[in-house]
């Protein structure tokens, strides 16, 4: 059964209704980098006020991300309570609220309430719009829709980067706030087109699924692990660059963009080996490029080569959120959904916060290079055991989701 309730929907309604859902991707990403390019303009005007701009303005773009690590398990919670429409909803126009109350926001306070409000919103649309696709799609269609998903997001947000670029050249630091306004079309669209899907259609294929989350416990400190690992690159990335002798920012950034780029590439591949290599072997995959990225990327000062092996890393990274979403999907029932998705997302950016804590020790004790071989060792260690995993299993029966 590839589609759950489509009923007799028109191509343009079902199409429309994908969009909604598919912009989740974008409406995340773009909670910091709609504003990246405003952070210099915003430094010194709150620089006029004898404040340390810098620091202010990169506390106003990351203030976000925490919020959004513990918001989406509590949004996944209260979309059981109250359903995934209207929390979808309402996550829309709360995203396009507190994001426009960032350009008019009278002090500092305000703008830091309303970027509090703008993450728990995208930690909201992101987690309802995955755990609708997972309703409304099964099988085939839906694993590679939630490939699209990454895909889409990373595409996405960079365009929203270079319009945000272009708006604050022509308006100032306060103008890329506008792109959040793209929160209250989302919600006329959604309104029209997402529903919830009936019970007797989801249960259909939810026999076998569990309704706790619990049940896909290990999939989250999976997803945890792999972020920790996979986030050696974008966080550390640049400090084993300046160790090399490349300090120039844009080189640096030029450099990185090839771990969005990979990102991107690994989420669409997903769709297309999943079905042939089965949850084990992509994983097995997944860390394989990991540790071929992250220990080539510590092991040469050439420019070309360490671009090359960044998008190597985001192409593990591109794997990893499909491949545990999914598996979550396929464990959890509907009802449990939302919450395991929102767990799943919760756990990419708890492993974010945890990877300088895993580093920095590595760092002190073998020197930034060393740092990377051992995270890279770690991934093919990983490697390994997934192969290892699928051998154990040999032809018996998988359980749900994997």
């Amino acid at each position: 059964m590839a589609r759950l309730a489509q009923g007799n929907e028109s191509g343009l309604f079902r199409a429309v209704r994908l969009f909604v859902l598919m912009a989740g991707g974008v409406l995340a990403g773009a909670v910091q980098l709609a504003i990246l390019p405003a952070m210099t303009q915003m430094a010194a005007h709150f620089s006029e006020n004898g404040g340390d701009g810098a620091f202010i303005a990169q506390n106003v773009t990351t203030i976000a991300a925490p919020v959004m690590a513990f918001g989406a398990p509590l949004i996944g919670w209260l979309a059981g309570i109250l359903g995934k429409r209207k929390v979808l909803l309402a996550a829309a126009v709360i995203y396009g609220a507190a994001g426009i109350a960032g350009a008019a926001a009278p002090d500092l306070w305000t703008l830091l309430a309303s970027r509090l409000i703008l993450g728990l919103a995208a930690a909201g649309y992101v987690t309802i719009a995955v755990a609708l696709v997972g309703d409304y799609y099964a099988g085939e269609a839906r694993d590679k829709l939630i490939g699209w998903f990454s895909v889409v997001g990373g595409g996405g947000t960079m365009l929203v980067l270079f319009a945000a670029g272009k708006l604050t050249e022509f308006g100032g630091w306060h103008a890329p706030f506008f792109l959040y306004l793209a929160g209250f079309p989302l919600a006329i669209l959604a309104f029209f087109t997402v529903f919830e899907v009936p019970r007797a259609a989801a249960a259909s294929v939810a026999s076998a699924r569990s309704d706790s989350v619990r049940g896909a416990a290990g999939i989250f400190v999976l997803v945890i692990l792999i972020s920790i690992v996979m986030y050696a690159v974008t966080i550390q990335g640049t400090f084993l660059m300046a160790s090399e002798g490349i300090v120039n920012p844009s080189t640096q950034s030029n450099i990185l963009l090839l771990a969005t780029v990979g990102s991107m590439a690994g989420a669409y591949l997903f769709g297309l080996i999943r079905p042939r290599l089965g949850f084990h072997l992509v994983l097995a995959l997944l860390w394989a490029a990991l540790a071929i990225g992250t220990i080539g990327f510590a092991s040469t000062p050439n420019v070309f080569l360490l671009a090359l092996f960044a998008g190597l890393a985001g192409m593990g990274s591109g794997l990893m959120q499909p491949l545990t979403q999914s598996a979550v999907l396929n464990i959890l029932s509907p009802a449990a959904a939302a919450r395991g998705v929102g767990l799943a997302v919760g756990c990419i950016f708890l492993g974010q916060f945890l990877n300088p804590y895993v580093l920095s020790p590595l760092r002190a004790a073998f020197g930034v290079q060393g740092a990377f071989v051992a995270a890279g060792a770690a991934a093919a260690l990983g490697a390994a055991l997934a192969v290892i995993w699928r051998l154990r299993i040999g032809l018996r029966p998988a359980r749900a989701g994997l």
